[in-house]
């Protein structure tokens, strides 16, 4: 009797001394979740599944019928149009081509290309085509795609690659040339600066080469080749294409240029011809309007870059909206390269950059005799080896400027002095905050930085000081009418209307800021949930709840989940739309509950209302629930749920099943062969 109960004893050790241990050998063939989509009507999810080494499957699987599940071999980078109708993706090569290719060290023009691919969903077909650089689809619309083909290889008779031997000569012939016509037309009393519109300006030798644009009706199957096209972008609702068109590599005809492609007419547009460069593109919300930067200049196009801002709003053609010699550019600025070109939600504004206008180089001096010395002083904001780690983004640095087109006037709003400016209202705001800590920055190194917080009137342009020497936080509110800071010291948030700064938490008595802080410095706070609509209340954190708070300061805060503390669970709301500016009454609201003792966590939702009450999407258990989605247009959640012993994998709720989990993905079966800890 004893032998046998040592041997059911021993079963249970001899079973696991049976499962093969972890080691090297395994860890590439481990799989974990890459990007997943779910479709705004909330009835199809896309997902990648992604070795450590290898080649990654894309899943494509319906929530309608739980059966139906496509994969296809390699797919990543996928979107669901907005129309829930088509799935469109790229399609790597095989992992061991594209490493056998590497480890041979072949050029980037002979690597294994991508191949881009579209299925209608519900439908088992896959339409590809190979060696892609890029797609895009509208944001908003539907019913269009466009992808760009890899530039196709030269292969006309004749047409053999170069040695670097014959291009450092043609390259030093080219620069002597250049230098020598520069010369003339200064000897002829040029300033180089002048650019007569009438002509076409030639293009740049270093003229970024294009390859085929292909625009494709997704329901029809219709394409219509562009080529030699360098960028494109369409606008927010899918109606126009704007696309940046190169001059083609040795024809003696032809300019760069921008074409305007109408998606619903079926029209294209030259909106600028001629011109050096084109970039920074921008459309406004509906797409009547676009906007970007170009630089045109022809007599000094090799030595002085000189950009400028461009307006397209109907016509034949785009027309110079600002110029180094607008009325209201600052003197010795102009339009920088790089600027994040911009309109505001309601169109009304356009932002660009701008920064000081370069010297001219100096091309009589050889570089062999160019000394280079750098200089260290104690009083720099950042030390010499930080200076050179950013210089390039130093040389890129601009100020943010506004065109507003009621006032037909540019307003200079960020500066050296004042070089972070944070819009609000989405553009739209009255006034806009100001951030600096010139001066200050070396105490990062040891400790907070403290900074000095303006706001911007954005007509005027005046600045008035909002808090000096601040450490902590700063956030807009979703109109502008308030800017909002929490003060590290004094551990408290405090809202400026435009006239003064009110303490709006004192009446709060439980700790707003990280109670668990344990480093040398004042604790930071919890954070902020969001703004309700019209800046009518806050909401803040707690280290368990979410507090309501009147800016004004005039009604009293409110615990709104109520018993976090009380059990020990921290509440944290989820954004599950991307567009959300603020929360409204009535609007679906999701929270991430984490108990404290056990760190078991849960799913919950509710509507925002004065009195929500919070149900459960999945119990509150041994996992963590990570990422959360929620379709646009239905009542269908997508998320993630794991643990130490469970792979995070996908899973989806619906309201017509009462948000009743169901399993999607399946990860690391293979997990089972092999000894495993436990966790407590």
């Amino acid at each position: 009797m004893n032998r046998i109960l040592l041997l059911f004893l021993l079963l249970p050790f001899q079973l696991i001394a049976q499962k093969k241990p972890l080691d090297h050998s395994v860890y590439d063939g481990w799989q974990s979740i890459g990007e997943r989509i779910l479709s705004n009507n909330g009835k199809w999810v896309v997902y990648t599944v992604t070795p450590q080494e290898g080649d990654a499957q894309l899943f494509i699987q319906s929530t309608d019928n739980i059966g139906y599940k496509k994969e296809v071999a390699r797919g990543y980078n996928a979107q669901i149009t907005a129309d829930s109708r088509f799935v469109v993706f790229k399609i790597k090569p095989l992992y061991k081509e594209t490493r056998e290719a590497k480890i041979k060290k072949k050029k980037a023009e002979d690597l294994p290309k991508d191949s881009f691919a579209i299925v209608e969903l519900g439908q088992d077909a896959v339409w590809k085509s190979p060696k892609i650089k890029s797609y895009k689809t509208p944001e908003k619309g539907a019913g269009w795609v466009a992808y760009q083909k890899e530039k196709e290889p030269n292969t006309a008779k004749g047409a053999l690659n170069p040695t670097q031997k014959t291009v450092d000569s043609l390259q030093k012939k080219l620069d002597s040339l250049v230098l020598l016509v520069t010369e003339l037309k200064n000897v002829k009393g040029g300033s180089g600066d002048a650019f007569d519109p009438d002509e076409d300006p030639v293009p740049s030798a270093a003229a970024a080469a294009g390859s085929d644009l292909v625009i494709r009706e997704l329901a029809k199957g219709r394409e219509k080749v562009f080529p030699n096209v360098v960028d494109y972008y369409f606008s927010k609702g899918g109606q126009k294409l704007m696309m940046r068109v190169s001059k083609s590599p040795g024809e003696k005809k032809g300019n760069n240029a921008v074409l305007l492609y109408n998606l619903v007419t079926e029209t294209v547009d030259t909106i600028l011809k001629g011109g050096n460069d084109f970039k920074g593109f921008a459309f406004n919300e509906d797409g009547s309007k676009a906007a970007f930067v170009a630089e045109r200049d022809t007599a000094t196009k090799t030595l002085q870059k000189g950009y400028s801002l461009y307006l397209y709003a109907g016509g034949d053609s785009a027309q110079l909206l600002i110029s180094k010699n607008t009325p209201g550019m600052e003197v010795g600025a102009t339009v920088s390269e790089w600027s994040n070109v911009e309109f505001s939600k309601s169109g009304n504004r356009l932002f660009f950059g701008t920064a000081a206008i370069q010297p001219l180089k100096d091309t009589s001096l050889v570089d062999i005799d160019l000394v280079k010395v750098d200089i260290w002083h104690y009083n720099d904001d950042y030390l010499q080896t930080q200076q050179l780690i950013g210089l390039n983004n130093e040389l890129r640095r601009n100020y943010l400027a506004v065109f507003d087109f009621s006032r037909n006037s540019i307003q200079q709003l960020g500066s050296k002095a004042l070089p972070t400016i944070i819009k609000t209202a989405e553009g739209d705001g009255e006034f806009f905050i100001a951030t600096t800590d010139t001066g200050r920055r070396v105490q990062r190194q040891w400790g907070d930085v403290k900074t000095d917080v303006y706001a911007v009137n954005v007509a005027s342009g005046a600045k008035t000081l909002v808090s000096k020497n601040h450490q902590g936080q700063v956030y807009p509110s979703s109109t502008g009418k308030y800017i909002l800071l929490y003060n590290n010291k004094q551990k408290a948030y405090f809202a400026w209307n435009g006239k003064s700064l009110k303490n709006i938490s004192s009446k709060i008595k439980v700790p707003l800021y990280n109670e668990e802080n344990d480093v040398p410095a004042d604790p930071s706070a919890y954070g902020i949930m969001g703004w309700h609509q019209g800046d009518s209340a806050l909401y803040v954190y707690d280290k368990y709840d979410a507090w309501k708070i009147d800016p004004s300061g005039k009604e009293v805060p409110e615990n709104m989940t109520k018993r976090g503390r009380i059990n020990k669970e921290t509440y944290r709301y989820i954004k599950v739309n991307g567009d959300e500016e603020y929360l409204e009454w009535a609007q679906p609201i999701h929270f991430r509950v984490q108990r404290e003792v056990t760190k078991e966590t849960g799913l919950k939702k509710s509507v925002l209302k004065k009195d929500w009450v919070l149900t459960t999407i999945a119990e509150t258990g041994k996992y963590y629930y990570g990422f959360l989605a929620k379709a646009d247009s239905a009542n269908t959640l997508l998320f993630s749920k794991e643990s130490y012993s469970l792979s995070p994998d996908l899973y989806y709720a619906t309201a017509s099943n009462n948000f009743k989990p169901v399993q999607l993905s399946a990860l690391n079966l293979q997990q089972s062969n092999y000894n495993w800890g436990t966790a407590e």
